[in-house]
């Protein structure tokens, strides 16, 4: 099975809480943040929609940040995605 590197970007507040939830389990970051993909996949895997993955009251800005067809979609708004 092939391996490729992934990115992320943190700013440093995030970055430090990071390291200091890895370090209370007694891990490495990069072990933290594999698992919290893993587990978002098999949730996903296992039917959950994003509004088990967002709280509800972050829904809209989550959209305006992170969807895919907002991005392809110019001059859409929210209510177009849905």
């Amino acid at each position: 099975m092939a391996v490729t590197t992934q990115g992320i970007k943190l700013d440093e507040d995030t970055q430090a809480r990071l390291k200091s939830a890895a370090a209370r389990l007694d891990r490495t970051s990069h072990w933290f943040m594999k698992k919290a993909i893993l587990n978002f996949i098999e949730k996903i895997e296992a039917g959950a929609g994003i509004e088990e993955l967002v709280a509800t009251e972050l829904l809209e800005k989550d959209a305006r940040r992170h969807s895919i067809a907002r991005r392809l979609c110019k001059d859409c708004s929210i209510d177009d995605l849905n």
